[in-house]
């Protein structure tokens, strides 16, 4: 299956109901697409049609047991990008003109910006809690990714004509790391633009179970918690013991692989490109540095099985870090992204 085609059949699932409602089905699709985004560009269709085989052979038994959506539909039309926009105010609503505006050379036509997922109810809330809502693209102008990489190469010349300094301080212990490589997901999401209270000195468990509970008190409060994050605390609340376990006994490299698994942290932690790309998207449409004095711990490991935290946007260029999970300090939380 060529690659554009393969695109658009994980595009027909990511819009399924199955995958909206089902916290295994969007597992197994969200890491076949980063899987994906990881190959070469050119003579992988070996490797494009072993993907397409290991998603089927996962997918058939969740969708078997997905005998009826769960998911009741929400009332009303979906929100369009200019009512979202009047919902959320124009300093936290980040769509394509933002994105044009950040990365010049942007192309991307309407039919290709997918639907906002959220409700106006949704939108309201997230108002109230100061977050944003952003378009993340995945293309770079031309061909090729819209990675850590490419958007240093877009915007490094900018900032040397504005005297911004530049956009990411020393790459050279994560330059051939697979998440420098890494694109984002071409979606809408929401963002708490800061890291979320009370998220730091805690150890990455922690961090994990906090944010369970800024979800059940604080976004969701007084309402029932999505199928999705039920799902994925559950899951949680079962494997935390025995990761606790692992760190105390300093088995951290297991313990990191198991927590950057977890579903929760998937759901609601970013990856590096992602801090990056809504950080540069904010700076290049109002000049304000996210995260200039934080650190946001993303759900991915560095080669030696560190979790990679980004921050620390500085004149002197975003800064690239990893930790072992029992790590905390003051200026290391976790920033809380929902997608649905």
């Amino acid at each position: 299956m060529p690659r554009e085609a393969l695109h658009s059949f994980i595009r027909q699932l990511q819009e399924s109901t199955a995958y909206r409602d089902h916290v295994g089905v969007r597992t197994v699709v969200d890491e076949t697409v980063r899987r994906i985004a990881a190959l070469p560009e050119e003579g992988a269709g070996a490797l494009l049609r072993e993907e397409i085989h290991t998603l089927r052979d996962q997918l058939i038994p969740l969708l078997q047991g997905t005998k009826a959506p769960k998911r009741k539909e929400k009332k009303g039309e979906a929100v369009s990008p200019k009512d979202a926009e009047a919902i959320m105010g124009k300093d936290r609503f980040f769509g394509i003109e933002a994105v044009r505006k950040a990365f010049p050379g942007i192309t991307l036509k309407p039919e290709h910006i997918p639907s906002i997922p959220f409700s106006k109810e949704d939108l309201e809330r997230a108002k109230e809690l100061g977050d944003s809502l952003r378009l993340r693209i995945d293309k770079a102008p031309g061909k090729g990714k819209l990675n850590m990489q490419k958007m240093q190469e877009l915007l490094q010349p900018v900032f040397d004509q504005s005297g911004e300094g530049k956009v990411l301080y020393d790459t050279d212990w994560y330059e051939n790391e697979d998440f420098f490589t890494e694109a984002p997901e071409l979606c809408w999401v929401l963002t708490s633009d800061g890291v979320i209270p009370d998220s730091e000195d805690k150890d990455y468990l922690e961090q994990t179970e906090h944010i369970a509970e800024y979800l059940r008190d604080t976004v969701y409060q007084g309402k029932k918690l999505p199928q999705q994050y039920a799902e994925a605390i559950k899951e949680l609340d079962a494997q935390k013991d025995d990761i606790r376990q692992l760190i105390d006994d300093d088995n951290w490299e297991k313990a990191a692989k198991r927590l950057a698994d977890l579903t929760l942290n998937k759901l609601t932690r970013r990856i590096p490109v992602e801090v990056l790309y809504d950080m540069l998207v904010s700076f290049q449409n109002g000049g304000k540095r996210h995260l200039d004095d934080m650190y946001d711990w993303t759900c991915v490991r560095s080669s030696d099985g560190g979790l990679v935290d980004v921050g620390a946007f500085v004149p002197g260029g975003v800064h690239v870090d990893h930790w072992r999970p029992r790590s905390s300090n003051d200026a290391l939380g976790v920033v809380l992204a929902r997608k649905f």
